[in-house]
This record gives C-alpha cells, sequence and structure tokens, in this order.
C-alpha cells in the first residue's frame, strides 16, 4: 500500500493543482478597495467574481460579498445589490462576527432608503442596529445608527432628520470620531441648504464640518469646497461660488475623479449661468456631458470585456471537464483510498468534538449554578441598598419636618419676646449693642435652621418632574465664574413615574455633589435623553481631574459603587470613562 502511494505522489500532487489550483493563492482586498474607491466598478466586479470561484473561508466568503454588494450598488443594480448583501450578512452571523453583520444593516437601509415603497423596511434594519448598539452600550455604534436614521428620513422629514444628526453628534462626544462627525455636521449643512433653503445656516455647519478633515485630506477638502460653493450659489452670490469651485477643480483627487469633476463642472456652469456668462456656461456644460459620455463608454466597455471572460471561462471549464473524464477511471483505486483515509479522520474528529462537547456541558452547569448563587447574593444587596435609600429619604424627611415644625417655631417665638423684652428695657447704650448682637444671632440661627428644613423640598416635586428639578438643582449649584452646570434634554416631553424620578434625581444630584468635591472642574454638562418611550440615557461629563475607575471606593453619600447597584436592580447600564486629568463621563442608560 505505502509503494502504490509513493508510486502515485507525483499524480496525487497534479490532481490537487486540476481541482484545486487556487489553494496557493492570496485575496487581495486592497486591490478591490482601489478599484471601487477609483469609480471602476465592473473590474472590481470582475476580480470578485474570481475571488469567489477559489477555495475560500467562510470569512473570505463575507468580504467577497460585501464588496461585491458595494460595486452592485454603486452602479444602481440594486436588487442583486440586495441579495449580496443578504449573502454577506448570514456568512458574517455564521462566523459570530456580529458587528460586522450589522454594518451591513447601514448598508442595506442605505440601498432601500431610496425607493419609496421600501422605507419603512429600510427602518427595521436601522433599528436592528440600534438595538444591538444600545445592548453593547457602544456610543460610536449609536452615532453612525442616528446618523443613517436622519439620512432616511432625510426627504420626508428635514427637521426630523436634524434632530437625528444633532443626537448622532452628543453621541459621538465620548468617540471623538472625526471622521464621523465630518459626515454629521455635512449632513446637517446639506438638510438646512437643500432642503430648508437657509444656506447661512448651512455655511455654518459646512466650517464646523471642515475642522475634522484630517491630515488635509484632498478629497474631503474638494467636497468642503464644493458645498460651499453650492451655499453661495442659492444665496445668488455667483462670484464667490465660482472662486470655490475653480479651487475644488484645482486640487489633485486620490479617488473618484471623473464623478467629482463633473459635478464641479456641472455647478460652474450653473454659477456662469448666473452672472450671464453664457460662453463659459456653455463649455462647462459641454465638460460634464464629455466626462458623462466616458463613463459611459468605459461601463461598456468593461460590460463586453466581462461577457468574454465569462465565455472563454466556460469554454476552459468544458474542455477540463472532458480530461478529468479521460482520467477518472484510472484513479478510483486511488479516490478510494484517499476516501477511507479522510472517513477515518472525519469519525476523529467527530469522536474528539463529542467529548470536548460532554466536558463544555459539564463547565456550563458549573457556571449556572454558580450564576445563580451570585444572583442571589445580589439580589440580597440591591435589596439592602433600597432599605437604605429608603431609610435616608424617610430620616431625611423627619428631620426636616423636626426642624420646621418644633425648633423653627421655637427660634421664631424666642426672637418674638426677645425683642418684646428689648422694647421695654431702658438700659444703658452698651447694653443695647449686646440686645442688637443678640438680636441678630437669634436671626442668624433662624434662617438656618429654616434654609435646612427646606431640604425637604430639594426633591423631585410632584407637580415639576424630572426636567424641572434637575434644572433647579443646576442653577443652585453653578458658581459665577467657577462652575457652570448645564442642562441638554432631548426628547424628555413626558412625565416618568414619580418614584422614578426621584431615584433618578438622587443619583444626578449625588453625582454633581461629588464632581463639585472632588473633580476641581468647572463646566459640567448634563445630557438627558429620552430615545423612545421605552429608553432613557443620562450622561454626565465634566472637565475636572478624572481618576482611575478601578481604584473607585465608596465614600459619603450613597457612592458610585452603590448608585452602579442600583441602575443595575432598574434593569439599566452604569459606565464610568475617565481619564486623569482629562474628565469624567458618567453614562446611564435605562430601559423603561
Amino acid at each position: 500500500m505505502e509503494k502504490h502511494i509513493k508510486k502515485h505522489c507525483p499524480f496525487i500532487i497534479f490532481i490537487f493543482i486540476i481541482n484545486g489550483h487556487v489553494f496557493g493563492q492570496k485575496i487581495n482586498f486592497g486591490a478591490v478597495e482601489d478599484l471601487l474607491n477609483t469609480g471602476k466598478n465592473y473590474s472590481a466586479i470582475k476580480l470578485l467574481d474570481h475571488y469567489e470561484q477559489l477555495k475560500n473561508s467562510e470569512a473570505n466568503l463575507a468580504k467577497i460579498y460585501y464588496y461585491h454588494a458595494l460595486a452592485l450598488s454603486n452602479e444602481s443594480v440594486d436588487d442583486k445589490a440586495f441579495q449580496y448583501y443578504i449573502n454577506s450578512k448570514k456568512k458574517f452571523l455564521a462566523i459570530d462576527s456580529l458587528e460586522a453583520a450589522m454594518k451591513i444593516n447601514l448598508d442595506i437601509a442605505s440601498l432601500l432608503s431610496s425607493q419609496k415603497n421600501q422605507m419603512n423596511i429600510a427602518k427595521t434594519y436601522v433599528q436592528e442596529y440600534l438595538d444591538f448598539a444600545k445592548k453593547n452600550n457602544n456610543r460610536l455604534l449609536l452615532a453612525k445608527g442616528y446618523e443613517k436614521w436622519g439620512s432616511c428620513i432625510l426627504d420626508d422629514q428635514p427637521r426630523e432628520s436634524l434632530n437625528f444628526y444633532k443626537a448622532g453628534i452628543a453621541a459621538n462626544n465620548a468617540s471623538k470620531n472625526k471622521a464621523l462627525s465630518l459626515i454629521l455636521y455635512n449632513n446637517i449643512g446639506v438638510v438646512y441648504n437643500e432642503k430648508l433653503q437657509n444656506p447661512d445656516s448651512a455655511l455654518f455647519y459646512y466650517k464646523k464640518a471642515a475642522l475634522f478633515i484630517e491630515n488635509r485630506n484632498p478629497n474631503d477638502i474638494c467636497s468642503d469646497l464644493i458645498n460651499r460653493a453650492g451655499c453661495y450659489y442659492y444665496k445668488a452670490e455667483y462670484a464667490k461660488a465660482l472662486a470655490l469651485l475653480k479651487k475644488a477643480d484645482a486640487i489633485k483627487l486620490t479617488k473618484n475623479i471623473s464623478n467629482t469633476k463633473l459635478i464641479i463642472y456641472s455647478i460652474l456652469s450653473l454659477n456662469y449661468e448666473g452672472i450671464g456668462d453664457y460662453k463659459n456656461a456653455y463649455l462647462m456644460l459641454y465638460e460634464s456631458n464629455q466626462i458623462s459620455d466616458t463613463l459611459l463608454i468605459e461601463k461598456q466597455n468593461l460590460k463586453i470585456s466581462e461577457l468574454n471572460i465569462l465565455y472563454n471561462t466556460q469554454k476552459k471549464e468544458l474542455e477540463n471537464l472532458a480530461l478529468k473524464n479521460n482520467i477518472k477511471i484510472k484513479n478510483i483505486f486511488l479516490y478510494s483510498v484517499i476516501g477511507l483515509i479522510i472517513i477515518l479522520i472525519l469519525i476523529s474528529i467527530l469522536t474528539y468534538k463529542n467529548l470536548q462537547k460532554k466536558k463544555k456541558i459539564a463547565e456550563q452547569s458549573e457556571l449556572i449554578q454558580i450564576q445563580k448563587l451570585e444572583k442571589t447574593l445580589r439580589d440580597q444587596e440591591l435589596h439592602e441598598i433600597d432599605v437604605m435609600l429608603e431609610s435616608q429619604e424617610k430620616e431625611r424627611q423627619r428631620l426636616a419636618n423636626e426642624l420646621h415644625d418644633n425648633l423653627g417655631s421655637m427660634l421664631a417665638t424666642l426672637k418674638l419676646n426677645f425683642q418684646n423684652l428689648k422694647s421695654k428695657a431702658e438700659h444703658a447704650e452698651r447694653e443695647n449693642k449686646l440686645y442688637d448682637k443678640t438680636d441678630e444671632l437669634i436671626e442668624e440661627a433662624y434662617q438656618k435652621v429654616r434654609n435646612i428644613s427646606h431640604l425637604k423640598n430639594l426633591g423631585v416635586v410632584a407637580s415639576e418632574g424630572l426636567l424641572s428639578s434637575v434644572n433647579k438643582m443646576a442653577s443652585k449649584m453653578s458658581v459665577p465664574e467657577k462652575l457652570t452646570i448645564n442642562v441638554i434634554p432631548f426628547g424628555l416631553t413626558e412625565r416618568l413615574e414619580n418614584t422614578l424620578e426621584i431615584t433618578l434625581f438622587r443619583i444626578i444630584q449625588e453625582l454633581c455633589t461629588n464632581i463639585i468635591k472632588h473633580s476641581g472642574a468647572n463646566e459640567v454638562n448634563i445630557y438627558l435623553t429620552q430615545h423612545s418611550t421605552e429608553n432613557l440615557n443620562i450622561m454626565i461629563e465634566d472637565n475636572g481631574n478624572g481618576f482611575d475607575p478601578k481604584t473607585l471606593a465608596d465614600t459619603d453619600g450613597i457612592g458610585l459603587k452603590s448608585i452602579e447597584k442600583k441602575v443595575e436592580q432598574m434593569g439599566g447600564n452604569f459606565t464610568i470613562d475617565s481619564i486623569l486629568s482629562k474628565g469624567t463621563t458618567i453614562i446611564i442608560d435605562l430601559n423603561l
């Protein structure tokens, strides 16, 4: 048997070369991206078709399908692009690459939102992406989801899209992703200029967007110039628009050159027409048409080349099939031996996997028991925190009532009697000064008792609600030129359940008190964002000293650890993002 296999070794190698000649080939996704970035979508499709014929891993297939979908979408072949997106998503899910799968949701939403009758379906894909972002508490993914949702409703609800773009900016504050900030501010500029006919506001946001252009990227700079030129065109300031467009035309681009030039020349033509320079308006229109015709011819040539390659490939496959049929009979025995070896290997693998599976089941059972015990201990600890908070609230009310009703009344009566005594007495001037001083001290004591008694009204008053109470608290805690506390609400239009409002107010009050005591900050922002009727986000950020969350220890009050456990008991997530000397951000996400 050994001699027989050795004798046929060269033939075995030949068989693998014939049937799997592509094992040694590497897939160059960078080359595909270069083709897509330069607008050569059909060339990218040809390369991807070749890669798809190779022996690929699931991860490679997922990427091949994804790039294929991008190329088809760029060419507006939406039905085929949609199917490739779906296939790519299935492959990413199969290999547990959830973030990549969710990213495809945004691409699918972009594709579907271009078709009016598919808008609701597009929103379901964006909603699935947002749910994933919230579940993983990923602010960057959440910001991208808001950006896509705003783009989906841009045509029909431009003002509502502005709210989602601004919510995206707020969510992106933590990650500070410059590329996403550039997109969000540019999108807001587009809404104001193209949808709301407010070019001045658009220019404001385009200038903000320009601050996030990285490394003086020529393509982004060119886009910025074109955007601002569009604003000046709508303002009928054609000379300014022409100056910006000429600067854009002089920039040496690295991708999408033809398409960008087409846009520049088209807008140049409109602005020349605006100033009455019809000769240059015609020349620019002629240039844009020339580029458009060139792109169309390139697409036709690439399509013809693609069809020719498909024909030659099919012909070669038929020739290979004939060759395989001629040698098939001679290798039945060899295939049988190889098949037997493969079967033995498979049996060994299955046996090993079965043992591993049993071991894993045993480990999981043990882990479940540990988790049950941990849950019981955690529930007990949370119950104790509830009791502590309730006791603190009752004690605060009792003390305030006692001060107000008893000691306050006594001091008021004492002050009245003392003033009576003073008015009747006829003493020397020195004794009158002593009366005056004592009167002042009684008045000061009375006012302090009165102020302390008012603590019982510093909570969430039933008639005011959470937002009003937080605003009042921020106003009282702010100190001119030393500490500014800003309250920034979004979507919080309805009252919450009163007990929940009281708990949330106490948490916000405790966190702000900690900032004043320990952070050395001069600015605090409190974001109260209600994404929907079921979700509430609270973000408190300061520009103070920061700290290392790993060294966190409870101090006075209910403490950060207790707040974290209380939020978990309410079914929410509590996140601390702090860097020494760079401030602290605390995020609370709740399902209402």
